[in-house]
This record gives structure tokens, sequence and C-alpha cells, in this order.
């Protein structure tokens, strides 16, 4: 059982991408954000060092990573300009186009990263995309995925974004069956727990979901969704005080679970 590394980098890009697509133009209105001393550094190094692609693309990651969408899209659009052939530049433009919610942009940007180079991080980018637009091209991505790392380095990963599309579609025995195969692959990929519980939990099959989430926080004892799920589920099956222990542990290890404080007020009153 190999455990993949490589997933949590997703996980925390890793978002639904809805049907209603926000695009981002002229009239977009953005926060004034104040650009930060050691941005304003890279950028100053860059007007001085102009070839120095690696630190372009840092500048346009912190440009990303401020909601500052439009300047990192200028700053990328003119690399892909200058280099229409770089993997790096497409990958880099489709996770901005991520970020605001751009879907369509987002996939064709990640195809064709994919059509020049299909790296790992290229393909997976994609498989999360069409896994959550319900395109059946992302069982078609994994078991590609898969194929070109025998090692089993992103089995983990490509089978709990098999397990994403099939729950999108309303299979949900297929569905449990990927995230149980992501599981096995990787038992410490949190999120292939949370996604099989809480379509158990859906199901009204809480006990099920218990033991699920239970298994999670077994193996990551600080996993703050695992307790709140637990929680939910004791409290439905009228177990309110230890409903109100595991929603009390889990904003301990998470105090913006607001859903978490609601329920304890409403369990303690």
């Amino acid at each position: 059982m190999k455990r993949f590394v490589f997933y949590l980098f997703f996980l925390i890009s890793f978002s639904s991408c809805k049907q209603n697509d926000k695009k981002l133009d002229s009239s977009t209105k953005l926060p004034h954000i104040e650009i930060p001393s050691e941005l304003k550094k890279l950028i100053d190094n860059s007007a001085i060092d102009s070839n120095n692609i690696e630190l372009k693309l840092k500048i346009i990651s912190a440009y990303d990573s401020l909601g500052l969408y439009e300047d990192a899209l200028k700053r990328i659009d003119k690399l892909i300009t200058s280099d229409s052939l770089n993997n790096a530049f497409w990958l880099k433009r489709g996770q901005i186009c991520k970020q605001f919610e751009d879907t369509a942009a987002a996939i064709k940007a990640f195809r064709y990263a994919v059509r020049i180079y299909p790296t790992p991080i290229a393909l997976m980018e994609l498989a999360n995309m069409y896994a959550e637009t319900k395109n059946p091209l992302t069982l078609a991505i994994c078991n590609q995925l898969i194929k070109m790392n025998p090692d089993g380095t992103y089995n983990g990963y490509a089978n709990f974004l098999i397990g994403i599309y099939y729950s999108k579609i309303g299979d949900k025995k297929n569905a449990i069956t990927a995230f149980d195969n992501s599981i096995k692959e990787d038992i410490y990929f949190s999120d292939a727990y949370i996604e099989k519980g809480y379509i158990l939990f859906n199901d009204k099959k809480y006990n099920e979901a218990l033991k699920v989430f239970e298994q999670l926080t077994s193996i990551n004892q600080t996993s703050a969704n695992g307790y709140y799920w637990q929680a939910k589920c004791n409290q439905i099956i009228n177990k309110k005080e230890e409903a109100i222990r595991l929603y009390e542990k889990a904003l301990i290890l998470d105090p913006s679970i607001i859903e978490a404080k609601q329920a304890l007020d409403k369990l303690k009153k």
C-alpha cells in the first residue's frame, strides 16, 4: 500500500465547481488589496531579471493567493503569448481560472496542458474539473493516470476523483466502491472517508456512516470534520451527551465550523 504524498496539494485547491460560472471581465469589482512588501520585492527583482521565468511564476502565484485574479491572468497570458507550448503556463492558467470559478476556461487550460505534456498534476486537475461537472471523461483521465504510474503513487487520488464523479451522477454504489479503493491505496486520505460517510449519512444509514467517521478519526485524530460528522450521527440516533462531546471536540480543533456551534447551542438548551 503506497501512501499518496501529493494529494494534499490538490485538496487545498479542490473545490466544487458551480454550473453557473463566474466570468472575470473588466466589470468585475475586486476588493482593494495592498500589495505586500515581499511581492513588491519580487516584482522589482523580475524587472531586473526579465528572463527569470521561475520568478515570474512566483509573482503570478502571489497575485493568485491574494485573490487578484485579473492581475494574475494578465501576467500568465503574457507568458503564454511568449511560449504557447509551455505545459506549466497552461496549468497555472487553469488553476487561476478555477479559483474564481470560470469552469469552462479552467477546463480549456487544463486540456491544453495535458495535450502538451500529460504530467500527473495536469491530469489530476483536469480529472478534478471533469468529476465536478459530471463528465464521464473523468474515468478515462483517472485510468490514464493510474496506468502512467505503475508504482501506484497516484492511485489514491485517481480513485477518489472516480468516486466524486459517481457521487455527482447519483451512482452511490460505484462511488462508495471508488472511495473504498482510494482508502485502500492511502489509509490517510481523509476526504475519501468524508465522502463515503456523507453518502451513507444522506441515505440515513447513520450507524454505518458513524463507523466510517470513527475510522477517519482513528487514523487522523485532528480531523475536525470527522468529529463533527460523528456528532451529527450521534445526535440523530439520540445519543445527546456523546453528540455534545464530539461537537465540542470538533470546535476545539476548528472553531470556524459554524454548524457545529449552532448544533451545540441547540443541544445545550
